[in-house]
């Protein structure tokens, strides 16, 4: 029998240390029977590392870098394609100089390619030539005092011998994915006001032999569209992600028509793809051993697109998981087997890093979660439900209810519900496993997380519906989701509590400021005054706004009608703040400023500012601090007893012990 006690306070065995245990694999490379990937490591101040370990061996993970090397791109800050490798020949970003190194896996000597430039110059999305003489990537130049506009991006090649730095291609905002096969290159380039969801150029080109500047270019003739991830297959052919469907789908690129062609006998509408906030993103992969076949994500599968058949198979051996990521192929040179690998993620299991052979159909796990595993007795399964929203339409969410075979609530009860709120805000969440929200069900609060309207993963004009509506649509998503679950009888009415970070920190205040659902609120690096993000964000987001507002200055109005801060007086209900001192993107003073209204206006608030931490905490002791001290505001607030942790002060909280 479960013993009874209030939702909020059940006994968990998801601690606090695990969430902090390590974060998924990224950047995954294959090179020669060898698997490579970058890692942040939160128990070593969030460096990157990187890691290696063989497809036939079977030895463990082997980390790369020793101690004063952090493999991180901050090319448009969110970084991505921090490392390389071909034919034993590492490259990789050094986050502590910025310059480019190199690792000859063989003695493990570790040089400098790039030269020192104080930090000024950045480097993301590398990629070796088939020699190994150079490499492709994009340079983002900075300045010692600049705004966005004086920051210039543009793709480069980089000599190994020397570190000569050539220039191929300057003059738009953007420019991401390079691709190379032989002497041909991909890449795909943009401009202000848009973003890559938006509207991007594929362009396509010949590079010379030494890799120094380019012979040919053009662009691919385009319909206003979003082209995501160009890439090669091992006979040359071009294929790209499109979304001129309103969906995101493949397609190749005919050199002979100059044509865009759809991979499938019509789009789906469904994504293929997904929005390019990082670099090197790898949605698909061309098989090696058979180009004219490529493998996918389809809904919550991982299939085999057949171009010359037009048929999409699902790969039933990999059924126990629904979210892939980082797909590549590699085939075995001496046994001719294709093995694909790829992060996955199961509704009930912690993403790993897996290695699936097409010949046997076997599955080699090459990096499981560094997090203890969670008895399935204990694991909420996020359930997805559409709830109506505002003008008649429909929004989509998980809801996850609190779980425990050892504890109930009392009779006639209802958990208290935590409404999450995705950043981006063009981006999404999905069902897949997540042990935070795992520590909040196991602890008896039911979580709902929402894909408000502007989220993707349900086409362009899902994305749209944000569109000068930042603020508005958002803000009454997640509202709506909570009073749906209310009404429901699912949750309780009166202990509803919404938290997000960075912009879902901004729908957080915006929901607290100009509705009255919430009874707390959670805001992590999140954005207070829009004005402030118009004039103070880094380059890549700096226009950003313009189509989710409004053009600033002129839309100025507007701009402080949505901004919590000028609304502060409106907020009621207790907030908690946290904030990294070396954020870019949200800067400290997006929450101080926030903070001291509140104080000022007798609402209870507390601050928490980590020394060190950017965009997003990545190191162990701030991971754990922050949702122990969430959870102990929420018991503050909602009064019931959080035992074990070191609280803060609250400001204007009565009574306060």
């Amino acid at each position: 029998m479960a013993n009874i006690k209030p939702f909020g306070t059940w006994p968990s065995p998801v601690s606090a240390d695990s969430l902090a245990a390590g974060l998924s694999a990224s950047d995954i490379t294959v090179d020669h029977q060898t698997v490579y990937w970058c890692e942040v490591v939160p128990s070593e101040q969030g460096r990157g590392q990187i890691f290696s370990r063989s497809l036939v061996s079977g030895n463990e993970p082997k980390p790369l870098l020793p101690p004063g090397y952090s493999c991180v791109s901050r090319v448009h800050e969110y970084g991505g394609g921090s490392f390389t490798v071909r034919n034993g020949l590492v490259l990789f970003s050094n986050d502590k100089d910025k310059r480019i190194y190199s690792i000859d896996t063989k003695t493990n000597v570790i040089e400098p390619i790039t030269n020192d430039s104080n930090g000024l110059l950045r480097y993301g999305d590398i990629k070796l030539s088939d020699d190994n003489t150079w490499a492709v990537c994009i340079e983002e130049v900075h300045k010692e005092q600049e705004e966005p506009k004086d920051v210039i991006n543009r793709l480069v090649s980089v000599r190994i011998g020397d570190g000569a730095v050539n220039i191929l291609a300057e003059g738009h905002d953007f420019y991401s994915t390079p691709r190379i096969s032989g002497q041909k290159l991909a890449f795909i380039s943009w401009d202000h006001s848009n973003m890559p969801w938006d509207y991007t150029q594929l362009n396509i080109a010949e590079i010379n032999a030494e890799g120094t500047a380019l012979t040919t270019s053009k662009q691919v003739p385009t319909v206003k569209e979003s082209f995501v991830q160009p890439e090669f297959s091992a006979d040359g052919t071009l294929y790209v992600a499109s979304d001129r469907s309103g969906f995101w789908n493949l397609y190749s690129y005919n050199p002979n028509d100059d044509n865009i062609d759809l991979l499938l006998p019509e789009a789906l509408d469904q994504e293929f793809a997904g929005p390019e906030w990082r670099l090197n993103g790898s949605y698909y992969t061309p098989l090696v051993s058979d180009p004219s076949k490529i493998v996918c994500g389809n809904k919550d599968k991982l299939a085999i697109l057949d171009t010359k058949a037009k048929t999409l198979t699902n790969i039933e051996s990999l059924s126990n998981y629904i979210t892939f990521s980082f797909i590549h192929s590699y085939c075995d040179e001496q046994t001719d087997q294709e093995i694909i690998i790829a992060n996955a993620t199961s509704t009930s299991a912690p993403c790993e890093l897996v290695a699936y052979n097409t010949h046997d159909n076997s599955i080699n796990v090459l990096r499981p979660s560094t997090a203890p595993p969670l008895d399935p007795s204990y694991v909420s399964i996020g359930q997805e439900i559409e709830f109506p929203t505002t003008s008649d339409k429909t929004a989509y969410a998980f809801f996850y209810s609190p779980v425990s075979p050892d504890y109930a609530g009392p009779e006639g009860t209802k958990p208290p519900l935590r409404v999450l709120s995705h950043g981006g805000p063009t981006s999404n969440t999905d069902r897949g496993y997540n042990r935070s929200i795992q520590y909040w069900t196991t602890r008896g609060f039911a979580i709902v997380d929402v894909n408000y309207g502007g989220s993707t993963g349900y086409g362009r004009e899902y994305r749209n519906r944000l569109n000068k509506q930042w603020g508005v649509v958002d803000v009454d998503d997640c509202c709506n989701a909570a009073i749906y679950l209310a009404e429901k009888g699912l949750v309780d009415g009166d202990k509803l509590a919404i938290e997000g970070g960075s912009a879902g920190g901004f729908t957080t205040l915006a929901a607290l400021a100009f509705r009255d659902v919430f009874r707390a609120g959670c805001c992590q690096y999140g954005i207070s005054d829009m004005t402030l993000l118009a004039k103070e964000t880094h380059k890549f987001e700096s226009r950003y706004p313009d189509n989710l507002i409004g053009e600033y200055p002129k839309d100025k109005d507007i701009y402080e009608e949505r901004s919590p801060l000028f609304s502060a007086d409106k907020i009621t209900c207790p907030v908690i703040f946290f904030q990294g001192s070396e954020d870019k993107v949200v800067p400290p003073s997006q929450s101080e400023v926030m903070v001291n209204a509140l104080k000022k206006g007798g609402v209870p608030v507390a601050y928490v500012k980590y020394e060190g931490e950017a965009h997003g905490f990545r190191r162990a002791e701030n991971i754990k601090r922050t949702v122990e001290l969430e959870q102990w505001f929420y018991g503050k607030i909602f009064g019931f007893p959080v035992e074990g942790v070191e609280g803060v002060t609250i400001y204007n909280l009565p009574n306060q012990k």
